[in-house]
């Protein structure tokens, strides 16, 4: 099986994956797309998805989906969310507990209730307790995530219209094939001789001009259309180019570095506020979310790597998104990227140096036209961040 190559054992030990808060009320699917053993699951009545713990195997492909970056390996799910390792599986064992703890705990509500009626005495302790446990669960309350407003006008690109052919196309094939047709059967009268034995009718002198310019257009309009299939294949890489084994580092290592490439981008490039942009505001969603889009007025929360919006008002100016190696991919573009462009903001991409061209051809196929690419590198003199 090909999904085996992406097995990450740590000391021989797999350790399954853990949906936590973010994903409640978001579900984002983009996660059960990529798993390659369908380990996650959700029905309607649920707030959030759940990963069976029993049925992961550790390959990793979830979390660079994840747009909101709810999912951890289990031995990295920060301190604020360890509930939710019990949480994921208890919902294959019980979804009502489950889902009354991701509620706000409305199970455990009912034992403490009838406890009290059934003895009277500690009826005055469970009261006097119940302030301060109401105190102590807003000292562990996250603070509120912001959220920018909808932006409107803007709606995802329509399939069709990247996989069905121009109409301009088969009218410049059909021009042209008439012209050509034309020239054959009805030459005219001979008003050049070439070679003293071949006569060019005036029917062709007329025609041939128009013929060529149509037969331009059709193969303009090809090349367009080729471009897109070209897209789609994998690209030919050299063979002292390539490695001979696949590698994937570990998801901890991977986080890790791109947190550190995420805050140095938004220093360098997005430092707001300034003196030349004292009413913009920059926000960076790692290593934790603070600040979510909705590009399309859908009500569903985007993250990405960097916000910068206007204030007062927090409406989008600019929108990046940092990938790695690793997250350099076709469902990248389709699930991820594709739903931060619009036409209010710009949306730049960063990807590693060597990437481009995989990053533009995956663009190209999720239908994506507002985007500007940059590439960066680390070098002992710090990060180089390369415009196009």
């Amino acid at each position: 099986m090909a999904c085996l190559g992406l097995l990450r054992p740590r000391e021989g030990v797999l350790v399954p994956f853990i949906i936590t808060d973010p994903c409640i009320d978001t579900k984002d699917q983009a996660c059960v797309s990529v798993c390659p053993v369908d380990c996650i699951h959700f029905e309607d009545a649920d707030r959030m998805l759940y990963i069976n713990p029993t049925e992961c195997i550790d390959c990793g492909a979830c979390q660079p989906a994840c747009p909101v970056s709810a999912i951890f390996p289990e031995d990295a799910v920060p301190d604020a969310s360890k509930k939710f390792i019990s949480i994921n599986e208890l919902w294959y064992t019980d979804k009502a507990a489950a889902r009354a703890q991701v509620g706000g705990g409305s199970a455990a509500a009912a034992p403490a209730a009838g406890a009290d009626a059934g003895h009277s005495p500690a009826a005055a302790p469970a009261a006097a307790a119940a302030p301060a446990a109401k105190a102590a669960a807003k000292v562990d309350e996250t603070p509120p995530i912001l959220q920018v407003p909808a932006t409107k006008g803007v709606h995802a690109p329509s399939i069709s219209a990247y996989t069905l052919p121009p109409a301009s196309g088969f009218i410049s094939l059909a021009i042209f094939a008439v012209t050509f047709a034309l020239m054959f059967i009805q030459p005219g009268p001979a008003l050049l001789v070439i070679g003293g034995a071949v006569p060019i009718g005036a029917t062709v002198m007329l025609l041939l001009p128009v013929s060529l310019v149509f037969l331009l257009i059709f193969l303009r309009t090809q090349m367009r259309d080729l471009s897109f299939f070209a897209a789609r294949q994998r690209r030919q890489t050299g063979k002292w180019r390539g490695v001979g084994l696949e590698w994937r580092r570990n998801e901890e290592s991977r986080r890790y570095n791109l947190v550190e490439t995420v805050n140095a981008i938004a220093r360098e490039r997005f430092a707001f506020p300034n003196v030349e942009n004292p009413d913009l505001r920059t926000y960076v969603n790692l290593p934790e979310p603070t600040m979510a889009i909705e590009p399309r007025g859908t009500g569903e929360k985007v993250f990405p790597d960097i916000v910068a919006v206007s204030y007062p008002g927090n409406y989008p100016v600019a929108v990046a998104q940092v990938e790695s190696k690793e997250t350099v991919t076709l469902d990248q573009a389709r699930y991820v990227w594709s739903k931060l462009q619009n036409k209010d903001a710009e949306l730049y991409l960063y990807v590693p140096t060597g990437s481009l061209a995989r990053a533009k051809d995956y663009a190209k196929v999720a239908g994506m036209k507002n985007v500007k690419f940059r590439t960066w590198r680390w070098t002992p003199n710090g990060m180089v961040v390369r415009e196009l």
